[in-house]
């Protein structure tokens, strides 16, 4: 069973607007609203449903619900859009030209019974209308930039790599300098510690024959 109303017809300049409304449906009813657009300029929406359940007094999320949306360019008779979606989720499209275009939502999976008896779901809808689209050379920009970062970021790893590098070499030429002061330490005492034996060797045998020559040994 097809219901078709218009809700909202909003006439945009150059700036980004948005629009947030919400609207009752049934199941596998539809819905429809305007939206005056101009050329290449990016639609993009979020969008919730909620049921109402009688037993609790109040509207909840059902995620047993589906969402059919589509988007028609009126002046050019072509479809930018046809998604489904889950009981929420976002959507976008890019209008074809400048001019009035149709967006139109249906819901699927409510509680079963018809007209009379479904369940009804209450749709939140917020959209959001951006400058034009570009092309995704604003996109190929930020990546150039977040490159342009790296690149930076790599180069300032590599400085601190070599700083490392020359730490290290440092440090290993002054423990070899250490190490070499310290073995030569040892092998100055070793010399010491001979000529000292030397002179005592060479005084008490001195000694020794001065009283042999005094004959008082």
């Amino acid at each position: 069973m097809l219901h078709r109303a218009v809700f909202v017809a909003a006439l945009l300049a150059l700036a980004s607007l948005t629009n947030a409304l919400h609207f009752y449906l049934r199941d596998g009813e539809q819905q429809c609203f305007l939206e005056e657009l101009p050329k290449s300029f990016l639609v993009t929406g979020h969008y919730k449903t909620e049921e109402w359940r009688e037993a609790e007094k109040q509207y909840v999320e059902n995620p047993a619900i589906t969402v059919s949306m589509t988007a028609d360019d009126n002046d050019a008779h072509h479809l930018v859009m046809n998604q489904k979606g889950g009981h929420k989720g976002k959507f976008s499209f890019t209008a074809g030209s400048s001019g009035e275009h149709t967006i139109c939502v249906q819901v699927h999976g409510a509680q079963a019974g018809g007209w009379l008896s479904s369940s009804v779901v209450r749709f939140t809808l917020d959209i959001g209308i951006g400058e034009a689209d570009d092309g995704g050379r604003g996109a190929i920009e930020k990546i150039k930039d977040i490159a342009e970062k790296i690149r930076v970021l790599n180069a300032q790893l590599d400085e601190i790599k070599l700083e490392q590098k020359y730490q290290l070499e440092r440090e290993l030429e002054f423990d070899a300098a250490t190490t070499s002061i310290k073995r030569r330490v040892i092998y100055w005492a070793f010399i010491q510690l001979g000529i000292v034996a030397s002179v005592c060797y060479w005084q008490l045998r001195h000694l020794r024959r001065f009283f042999e020559a005094k004959k008082l040994v």
